[in-house]
This record gives structure tokens, sequence and C-alpha cells, in this order.
């Protein structure tokens, strides 16, 4: 987050404004860092619009709270001088081919990525509903059955494993079937960023923590369950759960406000692609407003 720290953004007044700022963030990030090979590759001078410019209204899209097709579609009747370039289709299949530059740009606006304190969380994403999870074939490949215990039942689908800073702002997702341990994924996250403490809720309990500080150094506080022989004192425990608060704050904006856990792609690219979007635009609403409370950069009024 070097690039912004001397970067002073004024918060937007209305949605042409939040696209301004969106555009020239993107645009700054796109130039410094996406590789030549793929801002010059052939024909691209033959687009109607920019790479960056494209990227923009997804998010932008994103911010509304909108589906990508019915987000489209608004900013085309109320806003005709953003997108009135390309065709809904075409948007769409662009969008999805500009994958790895939103996952390139996400990974270089991530905030606190050095930070010595995280927080590590996951969510589900239901594919589809338990009664039919038989006969559908969208992503069958890539779900699988899992148990949420937060709401205590069986769903399927996928699981969204998530670290944080202790702000709730999302520094590195891994999205795997959900069938998968928090544990496990744990361990593979680990491998992408710099981690030193770690703070987690009780689906992280048990041998990992020893496993991680002997092969990577890495400090691993999780909740103890309630039967324990080895609990924690109770000033830790409220001290690991008033972190953790945090993370869950963002999930229920995720949830509540980008409805990430609706599955609308039937694809795995055009999932990968959802998800890149809306941990990307959050972190750049959390970048503006200079929070995570999305409803405070979005209301215009």
């Amino acid at each position: 987050m070097n690039d912004f720290n001397n970067y002073n953004i004024i918060k937007p007044k209305n949605v042409e404004e939040l696209f301004k700022i969106i555009l020239e963030i993107i645009t700054r990030l796109y130039e410094k860092y996406i590789p030549d090979e793929v801002k010059y590759r052939k024909n691209k001078q033959l687009a109607k619009m920019s790479d960056a410019e494209i990227i923009t209204i997804q998010i932008l899209i994103e911010c509304l709270g909108k589906t990508q097709n019915s987000g489209y579609q608004y900013l085309q009747a109320n806003y005709p001088n953003l997108v009135n370039y390309v065709e809904r289709s075409r948007f769409n299949r662009l969008i999805k081919a500009l994958f790895i530059v939103i996952k390139y740009i996400r990974q270089k606006i991530k905030r606190n990525e050095n930070c010595e304190y995280k927080i590590v969380d996951s969510f589900p994403l239901i594919v589809n509903k338990f009664g039919r999870a038989h006969f559908g074939r969208r992503l069958r490949e890539y779900s699988s059955y899992g148990y949420c215990a937060s709401k205590k039942e069986r769903y399927y689908g996928m699981k969204v494993h998530v670290i944080t800073d202790l702000y709730g702002n999302p520094i590195e997702y891994l999205l795997t079937k959900a069938e998968v341990d928090d544990r496990e994924a744990l361990y593979e996250l680990s491998e992408t960023i710099y981690i030193n403490t770690l703070f987690g809720d009780k689906g992280y309990v048990g041998n990992i923590d020893k496993d991680l500080k002997r092969e990577k150094g890495i400090k691993l506080y999780a909740l103890k369950r309630s039967n324990s022989k080895t609990p924690l004192p109770k000033a830790f425990r409220n001290l690991i759960s008033k972190a953790r608060r945090r993370i869950e704050s963002t999930f229920n904006q995720l949830i509540e406000h980008f409805d990430i856990q609706r599955v609308r792609a039937n694809s795995i690219i055009g999932l990968s692609t959802m998800l890149e979007a809306k941990f990307l635009c959050f972190n750049l609403l959390a970048l503006i407003g200079s929070n995570t409370k999305i409803s405070n950069i979005l209301n215009f009024n």
C-alpha cells in the first residue's frame, strides 16, 4: 500500500465521482504493475474501452450491490456515458478474460500485509440447495458436502478461507471444496503471505499451532472448546474474541452488501472473477473511506 500512503482521496459525492476515483486508482496500479505483454497485447489498440475502464465498471457494479447483468443495465440506463461503448454480453466475456489482471491488482492493493497480527476465518459458498445437490451439475468437480458450524447445518458447495489484518481488511483468501478442513487450508494460505501471529476460532484447534510454530515460526492462538483440558485465560479469550469481531464484521458486509455467498457463475473462472472483484472492491472502498464501513462510503447524501 506504499503507492497510496501520501495519496489524498476525497469522499465521493455521487456515482460519477466514485467512478473517477476508482478509475484513477486502478489505472495507476495497472500502469505500474501489469506486464507490458498484457498492456500491449495484439489488437489492444482496437478496443473501445481500456482494461482499467472495464475493471472499474465491474468494481462500480459491486459497489452498487447489484449483479453483473442488472448492474450493467442500471449503468446503461442511468449513466450511459460510462458504459455505452460495449454491449453487456461482450462486457461479461471481457471481465472474465481480465481475471488474472484483477487478481494481480488486488494483490497489490492489500492493506497492512506485513502487519504482525492477523485473523483467519472462513465462510461457506452454497452452489446448490442441499436437496437438489445430488442432481446439480454446476461446478460439481469443485464442490462437495460440508458443515457450517455457525448455522449448524450441512450444505453443498465450497468454502472461502480468508486472512485479514486487525482492522478486518482482507489480505488473502483461498477457495476450496466445502469438505476441506480449515486447518488444511491455513497451511496453504501460510505459504502465500507473511504471518507472525494469527488469531482463529474453534475450527483451528488441534496440533496445527505446534506444527506451524515448528515449521514456519507462526504463532496461532485459537479459541478453545468448552471441554478443553487446557483452557485459555479469560482475559486472553476476551482479547481473541474482540479481535475476531473485525473479521466477522467484514464477512457480514461481504455477505449483506456484496452478496458474496450467492453463486451465480456456471464456471470456475466466472466464480473466481466474481470473488476477486468483490474483494478488490472491498479493499478499494476501505482505502477511499480509510475504514471498512462500506455504508458510510456509499452514502452519497
